[in-house]
């Protein structure tokens, strides 16, 4: 064990660097500010105010639905374009032109569950150019809410339940779509864990809590990745609503992470006050005006709001277009670029690598395709559902803004990718099994009911007749959605049942699980062989579960939130059902602190089925020679990795630290680095990270400020956070 002096002159060190490396940034800045306070002084008060809204307009709870599209209605007489905003999370989505399809590549969850960060910077860098080609400026996204409970309607548009994780994402993503001209706007700001009340909801969140789980993956988009716009919330965060929280937006965005963009508020309900709003640091208000525009127009003739004040949050917005090149480049660039074969083969490798492998018993994959006589393909999500049509962007993704409308029959079915590999060779038989679950409302009456039973009563049938049987179960985005959140972890209809009475049946049943997030799998994990979780991978989807259940790669998905034995494990009140805030009074309070995710089932010693960064492999990897150089920042850690197995793979090798003794109540682990690397059958490589000041600080509320408590701490590396294989100590 060695000790680091934690002293003046490594600050001094930190800060030379930090200014070396935002210098060019800075520059940069001041020449778009100057750009655009030029451009302010040509316009009117009215032309100003216009420019801090958007082009919507109040008809409808979202805006005008005759507006196509999103974004800020430019004044060419005066050199300013039209700024036009799309969703860029899971492919690029138009406003609410369904017309206007592009590449569905996958989904936040998936990509997190691919823990391949290079692999986020590459969907970054093609859904930027498919953006460019549609005429589009700025995403409104990704969302980097942390996944507080896994029934969250909105969990599959997130990334994971870890703020590490979140901000190892975030960064090359940002960092990529402004590389190529894309405004990114991480979102929602801050503390937006739920969708129930949530127009109407206060989330009562200590500070230590917010600044070491919440604001994480925010402060990385900023602060490293140079974000140049952050989406306010809906919700209050301790009494006030995020997108006039003066505390958020100015102390803590702009004064402490020196944000450099803008801020705009969440569509229709974001803004509640135009003093607040305007004074408190909201640049601009979407879809269209409601408390700016004529009021805060008002505002400024009354003597209430200064013009300067007004003046300072268009400049934000100008300065931000100015420095992404808006005003002198064409609107539509290289339509070539959507839907290339580039993009397709981008989003198969999303495909493949974020399928995570659950559950593997007696080897039953990958199957032999060469010994395949029979297989039995079985459940409501093999096939796209009668009742979508194949426009419809809710099958094998969710719902709601972040949606992609995908090309229409471009998706690949499950049942598709494996009819076309096995087809030559293989008895293929295919039963739905059960009603789909695509549907709001729920099928209760006995018709329904009777349906129900003669499907099951046919895939039964088939099991019994064949070699293997696999289950195509889970959600789509009717269930899993924007707008609500989810009333149960158990799959909808009658799947669950469909499940059991196949593996009772046929031995070799395997379950392909597709969803956006945490499913209660009790009632049949222990009767299948194998069992492959995808959260929604885009519209490879079929064929990257054909390659992996044919062993034509291996998996190597981890997943990036806990599973649970059950759903009620996770701390009560971790999601709320209370009544609206302006009603009851009642907050959401977070009282569980930092320990979320597997920071809670660690703390309670609790068992879960499947733990934080778990997944299998085909092949399997032994860790050895971890080394720890603690003499000087960032500490130095090593270990060696060998694929023992017969298969060439991937391996994403994890890094945790504990605290070994400390004046707050710490996590048993958390993680502070990661690799996924690629190893040949029996080739050992060695991995190194480096572990910075930041990997063993907390925040201390009294201080109000990050520092490291001295004493001795835990080094462990391994598969996933309950199987640390390695572990060395350094006393900081």
């Amino acid at each position: 064990m060695k000790k680091i002096q934690y002293n003046i002159s490594s600050f001094i060190w930190v800060l030379s660097v930090l200014l070396l490396t935002t210098a060019c940034s800075h520059e940069e800045n001041n020449s778009s500010e100057l750009y655009a306070k030029e451009l302010i002084k040509k316009l009117t008060l009215e032309e100003k105010i216009g420019l801090l809204s958007g082009m919507g307009t109040s008809k409808s709870e979202f805006g005008d639905k005759d507006v196509p599209v999103f974004g800020i209605k430019g004044i060419p007489e005066k050199g300013i374009p039209d700024f036009i905003m799309g969703h860029g999370i899971t492919g690029v989505r138009s406003g609410r032109d369904t017309q206007k399809y592009s590449t569905y590549f996958g989904t936040p969850m998936a990509y997190a569950c691919s823990w391949n960060v290079n692999l986020y910077e590459e969907v970054g860098v093609a859904i930027a150019k498919e953006m460019r080609a549609l005429g589009q400026d700025l995403n409104l996204g990704p969302t980097i809410n942390i996944i507080r409970h896994p029934l969250g309607g909105r969990n599959w548009e997130c990334l994971s339940e870890d703020p590490f994780l979140n901000a190892k994402f975030i960064v090359p993503y940002v960092q990529a779509m402004q590389n190529n001209g894309i405004v990114c706007g991480p979102k929602h700001f801050a503390v937006n864990n739920q969708e129930h009340n949530r127009f109407d909801i206060n989330n009562q969140v200590d500070e230590r809590t917010l600044r070491e789980i919440y604001l994480p993956g925010f402060k990385a988009a900023v602060v490293e990745g140079k974000a140049l716009n952050l989406m306010g919330s809906y919700n209050r965060l301790n009494g006030e609503f995020m997108c006039q929280n003066d505390v958020m937006l100015n102390h803590i965005l702009r004064e402490e992470w020196g944000f450099e963009g803008f801020v705009l508020s969440d569509f229709a309900n974001g803004l509640r006050s135009t003093l607040k709003g305007i004074n408190n640091g909201l640049n601009l208000e979407m879809p269209g005006a409601k408390f700016y525009g004529d009021e805060l127009l008002k505002a400024v003739n009354t003597g209430l709001v200064a013009e300067q004040k007004v003046d300072s949050m268009l400049t934000d917005i100008l300065k931000v277009m100015h420095r992404v090149g808006l005003f002198d480049r064409p609107r539509i660039e290289h339509q070539e670029v959507v839907h290339c074969a580039e993009h397709i083969e981008l989003a198969k490798k999303v495909a493949i690598e974020s399928a995570v492998l659950l559950k593997n018993e007696g080897a039953v994959l990958p199957l032999k395709k060469d010994e395949l006589q029979s297989v039995a393909i079985i459940g409501p999500n093999a096939k796209r559902p009668a009742s979508m049509n194949a426009s419809n962007p809710y099958y094998l993704q969710g719902g709601g803004s972040g949606r992609t409308y995908y090309f229409p029959n471009v998706l690949v079915e499950p049942f598709t990718g494996l009819q076309e590999a096995l087809g030559e060779t293989t008895n293929i038989k295919y039963a739905a099994g059960c009603q789909t679950p695509d549907l709001f409302r729920s099928i209760n009456n006995g018709e329904g009911q009777e349906i129900d039973e003669t499907l099951i009563k046919e895939a039964v049938e088939l099991a019994k007749t064949t070699a293997c049987a696999i289950v195509f179960a889970g959600l789509s985005g009717s269930n899993e959605s924007e707008g609500r959140d989810r009333s149960s972890a158990l799959l909808p209809g009658k799947q669950n049942e469909l499940i059991q009475r196949v593996s009772a049946v046929n031995k070799n049943t395997i379950v392909v699980l597709i969803s956006g997030s945490y499913i209660d799998v009790s009632s049949w994990i222990n009767q299948v062989k194998g069992f492959l979780y995808v959260p929604y991978s885009g519209e490879q989807i079929g064929t990257g579960i054909t390659q992996l259940l044919l062993g034509e790669e291996s998996p190597s998905g981890r997943l990036s939130i806990t599973w649970p034995y059950a759903v009620d494990d996770y701390p009560e009140g971790s999601i709320f059902t209370g009544q609206k805030y302006s009603k009851s009074g009642e907050s959401n309070v977070y009282s569980e602190g930092v320990f979320v995710g597997y920071r809670w089932f660690d703390k309670q010693k609790l068992d879960v089925l499947y733990p934080f960064g778990y997944g299998l492999s085909y092949s399997q990897f032994a860790y050895s020679n971890l080394q720890v150089d603690a003499d000087t920042w960032p500490l130095k850690v090593s270990v060696d990795v060998k694929n023992t197995g017969l298969m060439e793979a991937s391996e994403v090798v994890q890094l945790y630290v504990h605290d070994q003794e400390s004046k707050l109540n710490k996590p048993v682990n958390e993680l502070k680095e990661f690799k996924k690397i690629r190893l040949n059958t029996g080739e050992t490589k060695s991995i190194s990270f480096e572990l910075g000041k930041d990997a063993f600080s907390n925040y201390w509320v009294e201080n109000k400020a990050w520092a490291i408590e001295p004493g001795e701490f835990r080094i462990s590396v391994g598969e996933h956070s309950r199987n640390l294989k390695l572990k060395a100590k350094v006393v900081l």
